[in-house]
């Protein structure tokens, strides 16, 4: 007895380290293509649903989906509603994952199937040099473990639990149908993987060691439970984050009590539509039909109800200062490429706020120290958690990205740096940077992510200009209109202000740059810098 709980202890193991190798190599050969489907299929509720259904499937994970989703939202890459049905597809497609262990499980030797797997796995790992053939071997790997921890598992119910009367739960009636749906919730929040709590159940129904009744309760119970990582990942999170985990959670709890209400009605229904169509009633397959059936109902209720919700919850949460325009948190990091993509954005909005800095520093006549700390502030959370990415396995390509990443948010920081020095210029000279401020208002009133062209051509303009002054001053010193000293000095905070606006805009058009690079539509955009503009105008 105890030999055979320890054993299944360890398939339990086996299979939740296989569901994580799964998931890391599924989003690793995915790639930066991922993001795109996200991105670019999410335009209608169907659209979404679908695109949430395939990638769970995709990566075996609709926890990874839904925290991911949730960065994506903060990031503005997906808007609330895409959000809200990219997770509710998820959800379906998380009940599809109930179907690869009923037939896998249910039909073929796992033990057989596995070792193969494995080996061709390794082969792709060790041998492959190009990081999405990796993933994928990463992946197999995972599936091998998945299927001999499942194969390990259904032995271990056919002799430990043989004795074990799970059926004394029907006789409790109601209370031993929550019982079983609390069982769900706490060993999913426990494992923090619902396909390892469903392949559970799934098996120990097959084996018969559960009842189909109690095993249906049990999945309901997982279903709410895989609520708990998007709440954890919003517990310091931005109030666009927690509007999205509350429609999660929303849709997972209204979903579970409808599915409670009509337990015995679905399964009744389901057998039947299962004897007429398939000509089969295995309990595994029931199991699985009904995850499928119950989430697709859910879909059905949270759709006309998700606009009136998402009103509601756009006025909750609101986030009390300015500095909640930095939208990132943990649910950001979910996958490195996508993670790369909402950083960048975020680097073109704190360089945009950098430029309102300065340009309410040349209206006021002074640096407001407030804002700067709030500027400094924000560019320490874009380090941390450009930071906490450097730890995540990513691709040759993603680590090239964010190396570019990193050198722009130096670029920021240098910039920000330099504004203390700009602005003692005001203490001798009001005026000192009317040549600036068109430039910075332009910079401000940029939408996001800005106009190329219109960057371009407004920093292109300010380069003329200032190279207008800076001959103007050699004029001037020349004819003794103005001394040495204070030609010297204007020639100084013209190099300083230079400087700045440099570093300002190399960041945005390479941030640009960077927002672009996954996008296939905007490869051939023009990528001229802020130096090349500058030699193309003559200034030396």
């Amino acid at each position: 007895m105890w030999y055979d709980l320890f054993m299944g202890l360890g398939a339990i193991g086996l299979m939740l380290l296989g569901i994580d190798w799964m998931t890391r190599g599924l989003k690793t050969a995915a790639g930066p293509s991922f993001m795109q489907l996200l991105q670019r299929w999410t335009g209608t509720p169907m659209q979404g649903i679908f695109i949430g259904s395939v990638s769970t499937l995709a990566v075996q994970s609709s926890t990874a989906i839904t925290v991911a989703t949730i960065g994506f939202a903060n990031a503005n890459i997906l808007s609330l509603s895409a959000a809200a049905f990219v997770i509710y597809g998820s959800n379906l497609g998380s009940s599809l994952s109930a179907w690869l262990v009923a037939v896998v499980g249910g039909s073929i030797k796992l033990d057989d199937l596995a070792l193969p797997i494995l080996g061709i796995a390794v082969m792709l790992k060790l041998l492959s040099k190009q990081s999405r053939k990796q993933g994928i071997g990463e992946a197999l790997t995972g599936f091998a473990l998945l299927f001999l921890g499942l194969g390990y598992l259904k032995t271990t119910f056919d002799s430990a639990f043989v004795n074990v009367d799970f059926a004394y739960l029907t006789s409790l009636g109601v209370w031993g149908i929550v019982l079983s749906m609390l069982a769900g919730v706490l060993l999913t929040v426990i494992m923090q993987a619902s396909l390892a709590v469903i392949a559970l159940v799934v098996t120990a129904v097959s084996t018969g060691a559960v009842p189909l009744e109690i095993g249906a309760a049990v999945v309901i119970g997982s279903n709410v439970g895989t609520t708990s990582t998007a709440l954890l990942a919003t517990l310091a999170a931005t109030a666009t984050a927690k509007r999205v985990a509350s429609l999660h959670v929303l849709f997972n709890v209204l979903t579970a009590i409808v599915a409670l209400l009509l337990l015995k009605p679905l399964l009744w229904g389901i057998q039947e539509i299962a004897q007429l169509v398939f000509n089969d009633t295995q309990p595994q397959f029931i199991l699985a039909l009904f995850h499928t059936m119950f989430n697709a109902l859910g879909v059905v209720l949270m759709y006309p109800l998700t606009p009136p919700l998402i009103r509601w919850l756009e006025t909750k949460f609101k986030t009390p200062t300015h500095m909640g325009s930095f939208s990132l948190d943990q649910s950001s990091l979910a996958i490195p490429s996508l993670a790369i993509k909402a950083m960048s954005l975020e680097g073109m909005r704190a360089g945009q706020l950098i430029a309102r800095l300065a340009l309410v520093m040349g209206q006021q006549l002074h640096l407001d120290s407030q804002l700067l700390e709030d500027n400094r502030q924000i560019l320490q959370n874009l380090h941390h958690y450009i930071a906490q990415l450097a730890q995540q396995g990513m691709s040759a390509q993603e680590a090239e990205l964010l190396n570019q990443l990193v050198q722009n948010q130096l670029r920021l920081s240098m910039a920000l740096q330099l504004l203390p020095s700009l602005a003692r210029h005001l203490d001798h000279d009001q005026t000192a940077f009317e040549l600036e401020l068109p430039y910075w208002q332009a910079l401000s009133d940029s939408p996001l992510p800005p106009d190329r062209a219109a960057l371009r051509n407004a920093y292109r303009q300010f380069v003329h200009e200032r190279q207008q002054k800076k001959q103007m001053i050699f004029e001037e010193v020349l004819h003794e209109r103005k001394d040495h000293e204070s030609g010297g000095d204007d020639l100084l905070k013209l190099a300083e202000t230079r400087r700045f606006n440099q570093q300002l805009t190399k960041a945005l058009l390479a941030f640009d740059k960077l927002q672009a690079s996954f996008d296939k539509h905007n490869t051939a955009a023009d990528n001229t810098t802020a130096e090349e503009i500058e030699e193309n105008s003559g200034t030396v």
